[in-house]
């Protein structure tokens, strides 16, 4: 493919996209149905727009690396090992499983024990880019359904590498033999391990070294650099791209560098991936697609059925809620990416028949559609019943002893702080969270009034006396799990005061309408400090400060979303301004006014502040006479204009300018 014929094909997928993304977001449908629609009109089996998509395809796994790269990056380093030993248990039991249905069904089929086999191998994959896709547009990365999956796909990942060595013996042909096949897994293993230590310590000093250089290209180039760089390590050593750059963004996590990273990869990210869903819309025969459709969606249907059911299974063993489990099943019940270039691989070495290839190719495609709209469905699902279940009735545990007590749910560090408080304060209270060792680590410091489960459970709402609770502080990273939890606390307890901790700005609306007392955007509090600490510097009084807190507070943040009251809060803050203030003078050892009397000094002709108090050894001398003496260790009270207090403060350190401005 020429490089002018390669631009126009690009623009045409970009082109054709707009429209097609536009319409899908009309009638609220995934935008990466849009993209697959749009590789269907597009490609060779659709209008023939784009013939050749070899280039294409080649953007397509950039893409895919692109987005493993910000998974990584946002995932901190310390607790993906945590959950390690979980990852390997599920997605090892979820490839063992799938492989053995698979090949039951092969044989089922009558075919033969490769073929069998060779099956087995392509249905137990699961489609990183449109997993990540979905955690990452519903910002779920961090939930445990988002967990699960991530794990899940990466340790399919991992074993596309002996199922390729195996396909030559599928195939019949004479191949690598069981000692080799091993080594080669050891070796997929021991290269993760070096490149993650690797990159962990080395990386990061290199970038502090070039962010110190302050260009902004340059750390750019270098984040590509590292994101490609790293995968193309990878795919030379035998893994795949997307490892690699899964494993380079591993490694930047919880570094200083993480943000600024994500904001410079994500415009590549975004059109690269763009193209990935496109190509995958034009490897579907349509004319294969009409010819045998009922025989197409019924496999489809059983490739769903079969994913689902497994990884459901496999979750709820591991005694996660209904809600879980319910959606990490439909997040990986599609077909994978690596499962289209093991079946290339056996088409090409004989081992599956043309009819076979197509009808998994055209299969594949339609759970790639499919996916996208269970996930939705679900999730809307589980929101309409949650909002239904405090209707039913729930016994009541030993945790229902508390009353007028606070419900904290969540135990990061804003729970773990709260707590503290509550216990030196003496008041009672109930903690709920998901993460199992980190309740039994609670019960292990004296905290009995703890639950393991979800949240948003009504059941476990009620196991928590929510009923009775004064109030519920939500600080948990699960955006569905935490209007879920508001929900359902309002429902059964109208008079409860929730105040929900929130990383975002477009949640801050949806929280008010659900009932949510008091809604703390992490980013907008520290825009609060910033404001504080500028008035301070205007001397304007701590009880004023604290006032222009709570407006703010109290509407919402307008200020700073410039939703509303803008105008209103910052009237106020002018009036002050034009008022008069107090601030306190402390002359320490060696000020040049110690000994001075108060007429000596002429505070008041020099800058327009005037002393109304002076106090001295603890005692407060009001109004003090003109010869009065000033010592050190004296506080001085003056009362001003702001720019009188600032001249005043001025010739109280010695720094007088009259001369200057003469």
């Amino acid at each position: 493919m020429d490089g002018l014929n390669f631009f126009s094909q690009l623009i045409i997928i970009l082109g054709f996209s707009i429209p097609v993304i536009y319409v899908f977001n009309k009638i609220k449908l995934p935008s990466i149905i849009g993209f697959l629609i749009t590789g269907i009109i597009i490609g060779p089996f659709g209008l023939r727009l784009i013939d050749d998509t070899a280039g294409i395809h080649f953007l397509a796994e950039i893409g895919v690396a692109f987005l493993l790269f910000t998974i990584g990056i946002e995932i901190q380093l310390s607790r993906f090992l945590k959950h390690l030993s979980e990852i390997l248990l599920t997605g090892g039991l979820q490839i063992l499983c799938t492989f053995i249905v698979g090949v039951c069904i092969g044989l089922a089929m009558q075919l033969s024990v490769s073929q069998s086999i060779f099956i087995g191998f392509i249905l137990a994959h699961s489609s990183s880019a449109l997993v990540l896709k979905i955690l990452k547009d519903r910002s779920d990365e961090d939930a445990p359904q988002g967990r699960i999956s991530i794990g899940v796909i990466l340790f399919q990942d991992v074993m596309v590498v002996p199922m390729m060595l195996l396909i030559p013996f599928l195939a019949g042909e004479s191949g690598p033999d069981a000692l080799m096949i091993i080594w080669k897994l050891l070796k997929s293993v021991l290269i993760i391990v070096i490149i993650l230590v690797a990159a962990r310590y080395v990386i990061p000093i290199v970038l502090e070294k070039l962010v110190k250089m302050n260009m902004r290209d340059v750390l750019v180039i270098s984040s590509v650099v590292i994101t490609m760089g790293i995968a193309w390590i990878t795919e030379s050593l035998g893994l795949s791209l997307a490892i690699g750059a899964f494993l380079a963004g591993l490694a930047l996590s919880d570094t200083d560098f993480t943000h600024q990273i994500i904001s410079d990869i994500n415009p590549f990210r975004d059109v690269f991936l763009s193209v990935f869903f496109v190509s995958f819309g034009m490897i579907l025969n349509l004319d294969f697609l009409r010819e045998h459709t009922g025989y197409i969606l019924l496999t489809s249907l059983v490739i769903i059925v079969i994913k689902a059911a497994i990884v459901f299974g496999l979750v709820k063993l591991q005694k996660y809620p209904l809600r879980v489990a319910l959606l990490s099943g439909v997040l990986l019940s599609q077909i994978g990416e690596f499962s289209f270039v093991l079946a290339s691989q056996g088409f090409k070495s004989n081992i599956i028949s043309n009819y076979i290839y197509q009808t998994f190719i055209g299969a594949s495609v339609l759970t790639f559609i499919v996916t996208p709209l269970l996930v939705s469905l679900v999730y809307y699902v589980l929101a309409r019943r949650n909002i239904f279940d405090p209707a039913r009735d729930v016994k009541p545990d030993s945790c229902t002893n508390a009353s007028n007590h606070v419900i904290i749910c969540g135990m990061g560090l804003n729970g773990r702080n709260l707590v503290r408080v509550l216990k030196d304060t003496a008041i009672n209270y109930v903690i709920i969270d998901l993460n199992f060792s980190k309740i039994k680590n609670a019960k292990s410091k004296g905290d009995k009034n703890t639950i393991w489960g979800d949240a948003s459970n009504v059941e476990i709402l009620r196991r928590a006396n929510v009923g009775a609770a004064r109030v519920m502080v939500i600080a948990i990273s699960d955006r569905f799990l935490t209007k879920s939890c508001l929900s359902n606390a309002r429902a059964i307890n109208p008079n409860l005061h929730v105040i929900v901790r929130t990383k975002y700005l477009s949640d801050i609306e949806d929280l008010l309408a659900l009932g949510a007392n008091d809604v703390i955007p992490e980013e907008f509090e520290t825009s609060i400090q910033i404001f504080s600490r500028v008035l301070k510097m205007f001397h304007i009084p701590n009880s004023i400060i604290l006032t222009q807190g709570n407006i703010i507070r109290n509407k919402s943040y307008g200020v700073f979303r410039e939703v509303r009251y803008t105008q209103e809060a910052f009237d106020q803050i002018s009036q002050i301004l034009a008022q008069g203030t107090i601030e306190t003078y402390y002359i320490a050892a060696g000020n040049p006014n110690i000994g001075k009397s108060i007429r000596d000094v002429n505070l008041k002709a020099e800058s327009g502040a005037m002393i109304i108090n002076i106090i001295r050894h603890d005692q407060t001398i009001t109004h003090p006479p003109g010869d009065f003496v000033l010592e050190a260790a004296d506080q001085l009270i003056l009362f001003g204009s702001h720019s009188a207090i600032d001249t005043a403060l001025n010739i109280l350190d010695g720094n007088n300018n009259d001369d200057a401005s003469a």
